[in-house]
């Protein structure tokens, strides 16, 4: 038997019957504080019956009165139904296979466009693919820079491969992976695509060929790149001489996609190590790499949405829904805007229906909870985004509540569409012939637990275009999300407790708000050496202000042009504090 910790989260542990970490260097052997602290978590604030308006019922009940919904507004046009789900768990069965059951009605759906979908879709133009360095080739680098990732509390176990190797690390405040490096680039926030200008600029001069990228970044002077990112001309020298000396791996964050120019940067970032001649150069992401076939998984090879809605639209359009079906995820927490859909909710203006495992915000607010099972508690498929093994997860407990596979299907034969060819399928059938392009078949899974990906890696096609044509600089202060080693989002405050909003900064102390055009919050602020001047730096586990209200209220739908994530760390800001004003963006 084994377990696969299925989070969001690079380095997808893999466990032994008795929770024990596998030994499997480079990638494996010991867990984090929220691997440690499962077993715990796993029976506190569970979501153990179906409710039905605040009534307790049995789940059979809460099915028949979701689907009387679900036909009401079938009625009004399939595109008023929204099914909202993201990676709270990496299962295939768990994540991907219950769309089928929403775009066989054909229900509207999200563009999963809120981690790395703009990061993804930048490298692609210049690879062909995001596929980069394996743990092995990190294993094995010379050197690393390590750009907008908190790398040695998010990313352990490649951290734990690189941690005594040479480190630039780049980022906008300092965090725990600068306070070890080896050369400190502290960037204003959304100015790293002005950086990467600036590093090309150099490296070219040293470099031959590129000339049109040459012609490109030598459009920008020195005194417009030290403008934007705040910094001396003797720092981007510096990050550039260490590209030069050491020929890094680069190790890109899901957080710059998430930023002013943030698609942009990773574009540009990523055209180093291949203007260095270095094959895979560069880490972001290789889910894509693997050959697992997600769209088929979802059904989009017979069904489609009626429209698809970017994640950083939905708070904003709530209006155009009668009902949302969340699972897998917590989007009162995560979402821009989230306080449009609890508002909506409240008023009576949208049903919203959760499938979960816990009392999270968005299930505390539901018209209809049924519960689901824990990873702890089912048997699925996983997969890693950064390692190669694919992992068949076994249950190690008891499961409370019902399956994503089984609530499918119930909800199918309920609506009288178990017949459609997205729903008939065997599940099984499903995740064997979505891992076929793996090389890993699913009764060798079943029989060694845990498998090497066996996907053919091309060589990566390298070219230069398409390249920025207008980049913005960056303004007033900037509100920047960072994570938490001992939580992931939401998970573990069922453990860890439910911190207060506190705003670490350069300046101020104490309560006041923080105010954009879309609303305000009450927050605590706490004065901190490791932030400079015109940042702000919220933890992304404490995403409520102190009255309640979703941080994630006061951003804006704006969203990245590459891939359409959320700009959620860089969202211009005033400061209100009892007594003081500070007028927070600068005059343009």
């Amino acid at each position: 038997m084994v377990i696969a910790c299925t989070r969001d989260c690079y380095d997808t542990c893999i466990f032994d019957e008795k929770y024990r970490p596998l030994k499997l260097f480079p990638v494996n052997g010991f867990t984090c504080a929220k691997g440690n602290a499962d077993l715990k978590r796993n029976k506190l604030n569970r979501i153990t019956s179906a409710y039905v308006e605040g009534r307790e019922v049995e789940v059979q009940e809460a099915l028949k009165y979701l689907s009387k919904v679900v036909k009401e507004s079938l009625k009004r046009g399939s595109e008023r139904i929204l099914h909202l789900d993201y990676d709270g768990n990496q299962g295939l069965l768990t994540w991907y296979y219950p769309a089928r059951l929403w775009n066989a009605i054909g229900a509207s759906s999200t563009d999963y466009s809120i981690c790395s979908a703009e990061g993804h879709e930048a490298i692609r133009l210049h690879y062909g693919s995001s596929f980069g360095a394996t743990p092995e080739e990190l294993k094995e680098a010379r050197a690393v820079v390590i750009w907008a990732s908190s790398m040695s509390t998010s990313f352990i176990h490649g951290w734990y491969l690189v941690r005594e190797k040479p480190k630039a690390v780049v980022d906008v405040w300092v965090n725990d992976a600068m306070r070890r490096a080896d050369l400190k680039i502290l960037v204003r926030p959304g100015s790293d695509a002005f950086l990467a200008i600036g590093v090309l600029r150099e490296v070219l001069a040293r470099v031959g060929g590129f000339n049109e990228l040459r012609d490109y970044v030598e459009r920008f002077d020195r005194a417009e790149i030290e403008e934007a990112t705040g910094l001396p001309w003797e720092s981007v020298k510096a990050l550039s001489d260490f590209y030069l000396d050491h020929k890094p791996i680069t190790v890109i964050g899901f957080g710059l996609g998430r930023t002013l120019n943030g698609g942009h940067a990773v574009s540009l970032i990523s055209l180093i190590p291949g203007v260095l001649g270095m094959e895979r150069g560069f880490f972001y992401s290789n889910s894509k790499g693997w050959g697992i076939d997600f769209d088929y998984l979802r059904g989009l090879h017979i069904s489609h949405p009626s429209r698809v809605v970017g994640m950083a639209e939905v708070g904003y359009r709530a209006s155009e829904f009668d009902l949302v079906f969340s699972w897998n995820c917590n989007p009162i927490h995560s979402l821009p805007g989230s306080d449009r859909i609890a508002e909506a909710v409240k008023e009576g203006k949208l049903f919203l229906a959760v499938h979960g495992p816990f009392w999270d915000e968005t299930a505390k607010l539901a018209n209809v909870v049924i519960p689901s099972p824990t990873f702890l508690e089912k048997h699925d498929v996983v997969y890693s985004y950064w390692h190669d093994y694919l992992v068949y997860n076994e249950p190690l407990f008891k499961p409370l509540g019902m399956n994503e596979v089984d609530f499918t299907h119930e909800m199918a034969m309920s609506l009288g569409i178990s017949d459609h060819p997205l729903l008939s399928e065997d599940p099984w059938k499903v995740v064997e012939r979505a891992i076929r392009g793996t090389g890993v078949s699913l009764e060798e899974l079943r029989r060694e637990k845990v498998v090497k990906v066996r996907t053919r890696r091309e060589r990566p096609e390298f070219k230069v275009e398409p390249l920025p044509h207008r980049l913005e600089k960056p303004r007033g202060y900037a509100l920047v999300f960072v994570s938490d080693p001992r939580f992931l989002n939401s998970q573990f405050r069922e453990v860890h407790g439910t911190g207060k909003p506190v705003v670490l900064n350069a300046e101020v102390e104490g309560e006041g708000k923080i105010r954009t055009e879309f609303g305000e919050v009450w927050v605590l602020f706490v004065k901190d050496s490791r932030v400079p001047k015109h940042v702000l730096v919220m933890s992304k586990s404490s995403l409520m202000d102190l009255q309640g209200k979703p941080i994630n209220s006061i951003i804006g739908p704006r969203a990245g042009q590459y891939g359409g994530t959320p700009m959620l760390n860089h969202q211009p800001v005033e400061l209100v504090l009892p007594g003081v004003y500070q007028k927070a963006r600068e005059d343009s």
